[in-house]
């Protein structure tokens, strides 16, 4: 199975503007919502992406409340309803053990929701889930295995690409971790400037005993609307 990246960044490689507010939700990114998206997975023809919970929340935020669920007994392991076999449509899959998104639409247009979470996630957030008849998949212990997940989710969906939309955070724990394939980004004519503002790879440290990580061109296509899409595969 094949892993993707997919970003849409400013020039300096800003995938958002504040830690706080993710960039669909902050005003001083709207000004950049002009831009024609490219549609990633329709060109790679995947129906499963990825997204990490700060794509939804603060980075910062702490477990969301499940008051009227707080005391559910939920057996370990994973919730595979119906939807699972009879959904053709595309699935938004979220890394979520922590609990941290309340969620209050499990579906859009023609995409359902899917949770990745670990054997510490909260039997009231589970029942939640069930609740809402959103799938999870139990896929590590203290936190969510990345290539267990991927692994899990390839056999689950039948898919042999997977999308990460995600930030830059897990993003750059799948690199690090060897899991990522293709990098592909759409870089707008724009500057965002600050300092603290997201990146495309927070999450990739190659530490000291390593190097940066190796790209090899694939493609760039300059257009009309004056952003770059360029796509590199991982050496």
């Amino acid at each position: 199975m094949r892993l993707i990246t997919f970003n849409v960044a400013s020039i300096d490689g800003r995938i958002a503007v504040s830690r706080s507010t993710p960039s669909w939700l902050d005003t001083r990114w709207k000004p950049l919502d002009r831009f024609q998206l490219i549609d990633v997975l329709s060109l790679h023809g995947a129906r499963v992406f990825l997204e990490g919970s700060n794509s939804f929340t603060a980075r910062n935020a702490p477990a969301a409340a499940f008051g009227s669920e707080a005391d559910a007994a939920v057996l370990a392991g994973d919730f595979l309803p119906e939807k699972l076999r009879t959904h053709s449509g595309r699935w938004l899959v979220a890394i979520d053990s922590r609990a941290r998104v309340r969620w209050t639409s499990s579906e859009q247009d023609d995409t359902k929701l899917a949770v990745l979470i670990s054997s510490t996630t909260p039997a009231a957030y589970r029942q939640f889930l069930r609740e809402h008849d959103v799938p999870y998949f139990e896929v590590g212990d203290a936190r969510v295995d990345l290539r267990q997940a991927m692994d899990r989710l390839g056999e689950v969906f039948s898919a042999d690409c997977i999308v990460s939309n995600a930030g830059g955070v897990l993003n750059g724990a799948l690199l690090r971790a060897g899991l990522v394939d293709e990098i592909d980004v759409q870089f707008l004519p724009a500057v965002v400037g600050h300092a603290e503002a997201p990146a495309l790879f927070e999450g990739y440290d190659f530490g000291a005993a390593s190097s940066p990580c190796d790209l090899r061109l694939i493609s760039t296509k300059t257009r009309p609307d004056g952003s770059i899409f360029i796509r590199y595969a991982v050496c």
